[in-house]
């Protein structure tokens, strides 16, 4: 073998990625994503159902919600520029990993365990939201920005990714599974929605801190080359500039935000909120509809890497974002054409079922976001091809930068949605029951026959508005993010090999270079 192919077989081997590193970096993601689905998607629900509040006091929550998450999605690239600037013997990743994981549970627990309500809970809830966007910020960029700097090896980087967002797909279904059951219907902890989110965000943390130990002292991270020389700290202008002049990261993060504001409206409160006010107030069957969404999605996770050998990223890419759009369309043909019937009838199991099959089918499109994390890491690759700097935490610091912006206009959509079906006429009633049951002023089936009442009353116009917004504004956003992608993204399989192949000879030629250098 000549020297060029000994060096290339050297460097395959020590980029390849251990087992150690996959099984305890991908472990690290549950607790986090536990904690991050209980705040992202329960809140609003936690509110609504729990506090008095005004349309006014409402709108500032909305306000609120908003205004943080816009600020935490513009502090991402901050704080991916802070982890580029660490340097210390555990490395730039895993101080920050530790810090937001104790400072996010201190928060999580404040929010979801105070009895304050009206404008004292919005006064509570603004401090607590922006401290949550700046903590979790400092554990989320740091751990996906550890990522890429694991393995650049293609298939290698697949598995991570696969198992990593399987891992972080148990996690936080495991939110939408579990809480509703918990906290609404017969099932309900202490027979309360109150106690029950109270005791569920006390787990969740305990979760995420004990999870993040597996990434903190499991993995082992590749020691710093013997010619290495620390780079000059990033200032704010070259954070920026690092971002905008990376044109593949750029169009994927706007395909990112599309496509999380069109799924989120669902997941933040429209589908809970319809799935309650059509079906009836039990959490156990918004934990039925969810189940085949969940297997479909799990099993799309689990077969990845041999799915993206056999069909390519890009298929793969276009066949959950039209599995999305199908799905939905369907959703809302079978809400709107079938009666549903008297409650346990046969019309309202059938139609019951017939939705939750459509949810499945959604289920399998969610895949679309793990291919997004893929295409987010492979720019990694595009910015050391075109620059010669990987900036792995602060291109990553994108992912979450694009998610949060996206949960600020999905909320913003919420609202207005909720304010127009008049959700929060129906809500402050349960609500009001649910805080009677939680101060022990009524039973808990006293409590259960109230709501069921409120709930058999429930006009026909605000089910209508919830399931047509739930169902057109995904299948809207998804058709605009699939366009985007045909239209710009160049970094499919092939293109990708391609700049890791030249990547290698590159560092091959100055290996040579500084060989001679030696020598001479």
């Amino acid at each position: 073998m000549n020297e060029n192919g000994k060096g290339n077989e050297k460097a395959v081997l020590e980029d390849k990625l251990s087992n150690r590193n996959l099984i305890m970096y991908s472990l690290g993601t549950f607790g986090r994503d536990f904690v991050y689905g209980l705040f992202a998607f329960q809140l609003l629900n936690y509110i609504i159902f729990t506090k008095q509040l005004t349309a006014g006091e409402f709108a500032s929550i909305t306000f609120i919600i908003i205004a943080a998450r816009l600020f935490d999605a513009f502090n991402d690239p901050i704080m991916g520029g802070i982890v580029e600037n660490t340097h210390t013997k555990w490395g730039k990743f895993k101080p920050w990993q530790l810090i937001g994981a104790v400072l996010t549970g201190i928060v999580i627990i404040t929010v979801f365990s105070n009895d304050l309500q009206g404008g004292a809970f919005v006064g509570l809830l603004a401090f607590l939201y922006f401290m949550f966007s700046i903590t979790f910020t400092m554990n989320d960029i740091s751990y996906w920005g550890m990522l890429p700097s694991l393995s650049t090896n293609e298939h290698d980087r697949s598995k991570l990714t696969s198992l990593s967002n399987l891992v972080a797909s148990a996690g936080g279904g495991l939110v939408g599974v579990l809480v509703p059951a918990l906290t609404t219907g017969e099932w309900a902890i202490n027979g309360s929605a109150i106690d029950g989110y109270m005791y569920i965000s006390i787990v969740a943390v305990f979760l995420m801190i004990v999870f993040q130990m597996f990434t903190i002292f499991g993995v082992k991270e590749k020691p710093l080359p013997s010619n290495f020389i620390k780079q000059k700290s990033l200032t704010l202008k070259d954070m920026f500039k690092v971002i905008v002049k990376n044109d593949q990261l750029m169009w994927i993060a706007l395909i990112t935000i599309l496509f999380s504001i069109g799924t989120g409206v669902v997941g933040g409160g429209l589908s809970m909120t319809y799935i309650y006010f059509e079906f009836g107030y039990n959490g156990l069957l918004l934990t039925l509809y969810s189940v085949l969404f969940a297997i479909c999605n799990v099993l799309f996770t689990i077969l990845y890497p041999w799915l993206a050998k056999k069909f390519t990223r890009t298929k793969l890419m276009y066949s959950t974002g039209i599995s999305i759009i199908v799905g939905y369309i369907l959703m809302m043909i079978i809400g709107l054409a079938v009666p549903t019937g008297a409650p346990q009838s046969a019309l309202w199991y059938g139609k019951f079922v017939g939705m939750a099959l459509a949810n499945g089918i959604i289920g399998y499109g969610q895949g679309f976001y793990m291919i997004m994390v893929i295409c987010i890491a492979n720019t990694v690759e595009y910015n050391e091809y075109k620059t010669g700097n990987r900036d792995e935490g602060l291109i990553f610091s994108i992912r979450p930068f694009a998610a949060k912006l996206a949960s600020a206009l999905q909320q913003g959509l919420v609202t207005i949605v909720f304010l127009a079906a008049g959700v929060l006429n129906i809500t402050n009633k349960i609500s009001d029951f649910e805080n009677q049951a939680a101060q022990g002023l009524i039973t808990g089936d006293a409590k259960l026959n109230e709501i069921n009442n409120i709930i058999a009353n429930v006009p026909e116009e605000p089910k209508i508005i919830l399931l047509i917004c739930m169902c057109m504004i995904p299948v809207v956003f998804m058709i605009c993010a699939l366009w985007i992608y045909k239209k710009k993204y160049i970094l499919d399989d092939k293109k990708f090999a391609e700049i890791t192949q030249e990547i290698q000879k590159r560092k091959e030629l100055n290996q040579e270079a500084t060989s001679i250098d030696d020598v001479q």
